[in-house]
């Protein structure tokens, strides 16, 4: 997988999500070296999210292919 034809998509997504978690955390300064885990959990979630979807639409386009026509 070429990960450089991703990085706007990253830099796009980052951005976002650390102004989401600001908007909803306020004050981390307590929790600064552990915030790294929450972020890891947020996006260890989206992973599994876009995974399934990658592997349910190539399934399905891989079914629509081999059905015989009517």
């Amino acid at each position: 997988m070429k990960k450089d034809v991703y990085e706007d998509l990253v830099k796009e997504i980052s951005k976002k999500l650390s102004e989401k978690i600001l908007q909803e955390e306020g004050d981390l300064t307590g929790r600064i070296t552990t915030i790294d885990a929450d972020i890891a959990g947020i996006v260890r979630e989206v992973g599994l999210r876009t995974s399934k979807l990658v592997i349910e639409k190539t399934r399905d386009e891989t079914v629509t292919k081999k059905k015989p026509k009517d």
